[in-house]
């Protein structure tokens, strides 16, 4: 049975590069004049997920090369780059500005993302620097999925980020473009943006986006067990068991489809969830022979 390690995710700023309107142009904008702005300060984050609240409140800093640090509660530090996409809006989704607001006292442009007549996340920029002050994320019955803002917010002082450097590691080797039924160009509304080798033959993953949300798919041809998962109870959705755990705005799904597994990483509202797994193969036991198989060559 092939074991798959899924890392915590540090809470950072994912920028996607939306459409060419003029609108979108300026959200882009206003994202790009961001990274570089030397500033740190407390950045709290709430997630009503299905299995209850979570909550944090984190030290965050980012310095002139555009390196954000996070400090956790734990004391745990995160070091990361500013991550742009290039991916398209598409026809789904529309982008208003609202009327301004303050947080912090600071004034902020309000930038909403609507799909259809609901809104799915709101940004709330600071006019004196671009930093997003707040992002709302917001499920498909309008209920809040998670809220990020700064409690505190300091500019000119990089704080946990001074002095700090993202140290390579490498990246996973990208596979040669393909019509892979286990991972389809398009799925649920999304767009497979990039696939990659796993670090054995039968592995590959793929990094999903629709310019709004992103998720991550991995599939083997064996079966998949995630280790943090092991302890959890199953879920049902629509009829079909999954293994789920939830973290600060992140959910990990993992099944097996009874010659194979899947792992879907992702920071999706609840709704997205379901619509993705309806698209994907059912979970299936596997039979005896195959369990035994595992169990002596595994």
């Amino acid at each position: 049975m092939r074991r798959v390690l899924v890392l915590g995710s540090a809470v950072l700023i994912l920028l996607a590069g939306l459409s060419s309107t003029a609108m979108a142009d300026e959200v882009t904008d206003r994202m790009e004049r961001s990274v570089g702005v030397v500033y740190s300060g407390e950045q709290s984050v709430i997630c009503d997920q299905p299995d209850g609240r979570h909550s944090e409140v984190f030290e965050v800093g980012q310095n002139e090369t555009g390196v954000i640090v996070t400090v956790d509660p734990r004391g745990t530090r995160r070091a990361a780059k500013a991550l742009m996409l290039s991916t398209d809006l598409g026809d789904q989704y529309t982008i208003r500005m609202t009327e301004p607001d303050t947080v912090l006292g600071r004034p902020v442009d309000v930038v909403e993302i609507v799909d259809g007549n609901q809104t799915r996340v709101r940004l709330s920029f600071d006019v004196e620097s671009s930093v997003l002050l707040m992002s709302e994320i917001f499920n498909g019955d309008g209920s809040t999925y998670c809220t990020t803002r700064f409690v505190a917010f300091t500019p000119g002082v990089a704080g946990p980020a001074e002095g700090a450097e993202v140290v390579a590691h490498g990246e996973a080797s990208e596979a040669p473009p393909r019509n892979d039924p286990a991972l389809p160009a398009r799925l649920a509304g999304f767009d497979r943006l990039k696939l990659t080798l796993g670090s054995e033959p039968d592995v590959l993953s793929a990094f999903y986006g629709d310019g709004v949300f992103t998720f991550q798919l991995t599939n083997s041809a064996r079966p998949i067990s995630v280790p943090e998962l092991d302890r959890q109870p199953r879920v049902t959705i629509d009829g079909h068991q999954y293994q789920r755990i939830f973290e600060l705005g992140r959910v990990v799904y993992a099944w097996n489809t009874g010659l194979g597994g899947y792992v879907l990483v992702g920071e999706l509202p609840v709704d997205v969830q379901e619509r993705v797994l309806a698209e994907l193969p059912d979970p299936k036991s596997r039979g005896f022979f195959e369990r035994l198989w595992d169990d002596l060559f595994g």
